[in-house]
């Protein structure tokens, strides 16, 4: 769907969210651009449209730079999930994830009233009142930013710059997996969104430890035919993975950039590829399972829990992911060359 949706796909949100209750949007933990703005959007489109309570929740945590400054320059409050109560009549909005995925923070046995997604569909849902999916999408900025031009109300600037970032992150500057409808979107953004706001954002100032994170995944990187692969033993914010994968993928002989690191108990994973005939996200769900792990034809993400405390159990579970992922693409490389 291109365009400007349907008024009855924006009139059935409003209906879905009618009654007193208040309402909790919750895009996925550690959440991205695309996933802050998409509930920065819906919460202004609410509170205007229906004058409803609501709340950003946010799970995990905030930890790249550019989101960090997305929170403070454009003014977008988020609450910790543990402090809210998802208990009686409470109005829940999953924004950039579904219900039943492993990174979000909806309650087991809750059951969402809307759900905004642009990755593909891993359910049926027939039980969520107002459902919006469309994995044709590069981005469910994009989504928000129609509902936006069908409410016809006057648009704040720092929504437009949230809704305008979130696409071009999303999409790497119209350069990934973009639509007519992202770009759409984006011009329509552009001049209402404030350019001094979206330039502190996007050169956002980082600390020393962010240059070694990076030093030691250009150290550790291995390059098996046409993958790059890079294991990290700590990272100090999930969304770190994510950063080196997207950079490891300017390296001009590979197809595909892998970045696996360690948060808490977990093992993170980002795939990254150049290839349009094979899904990422498949074949990541092919790695981690169906539950752990998502994505679209150029970007995935996921994760699994590390059995073990020490180097040992990390080595291992990493070894076991960059294995099956050769194994996927039929990568024949006995060893990998260091990339530096």
């Amino acid at each position: 769907m291109a365009g400007v949706p349907p008024k009855s796909l924006l009139a059935g949100l409003l209906q879905a969210l009618e009654g007193p209750a208040p309402l909790v949007i919750l895009p996925h933990d550690n959440p991205d651009p695309d996933a802050l703005a998409s509930a920065a959007a819906l919460k202004f489109l609410v509170q205007e449209l229906v004058g409803k309570d609501t709340v950003i929740a946010q799970g995990g945590i905030v930890g790249r730079a550019e989101n960090r400054a997305m929170l403070t320059y454009l003014n977008i409050d988020v609450e910790p999930v543990g402090e809210l109560s998802f208990e009686g009549d409470v109005h829940v909005a999953l924004v950039d994830t579904q219900p039943g995925r492993t990174n979000n923070s909806l309650p087991v046995g809750k059951i969402p009233t809307v759900v905004i997604d642009h990755h593909p569909a891993y359910d049926r849902y027939e039980g969520v009142p107002f459902l919006d999916l469309r994995e044709d999408y590069g981005a469910t900025s994009t989504i928000l930013t129609e509902y936006m031009r069908e409410s016809r109300l006057e648009i704040e600037s720092k929504i437009a710059t949230a809704l305008f970032y979130g696409i071009m992150a999303e999409t790497q500057d119209l350069g990934r997996e973009s639509t007519r409808a992202d770009i759409a979107a984006a011009q329509f953004l552009y001049p209402y969104a404030n350019k001094r706001r979206l330039a502190k954002i996007e050169n956002a100032r980082v600390p020393r430890e962010y240059f070694a994170a990076f030093h030691e995944a250009i150290e550790r990187a291995q390059v098996y035919d046409n993958v790059v692969v890079s294991v990290l033993p700590e990272v100090q914010y999930p969304d770190m993975v994510a950063e080196v994968a997207d950079f490891l993928l300017r390296l001009d002989e590979v197809e595909w950039a892998c970045a696996i690191g360690r948060y808490k108990d977990h093992l993170h994973v980002s795939l990254r590829t150049t290839e349009r005939e094979v899904n990422a996200g498949d074949v990541l769900q092919q790695i981690l399972g169906s539950r752990w792990a998502g994505g679209h034809d150029m970007i995935a993400g996921g994760r699994t829990r590390i059995a073990g405390a020490g180097p040992e159990a990390l080595a291992h579970a990493a070894d076991q992911v960059r294995t099956r992922l050769l194994a996927a693409l039929a990568v024949k490389a006995p060893a990998g060359r260091p990339l530096v």
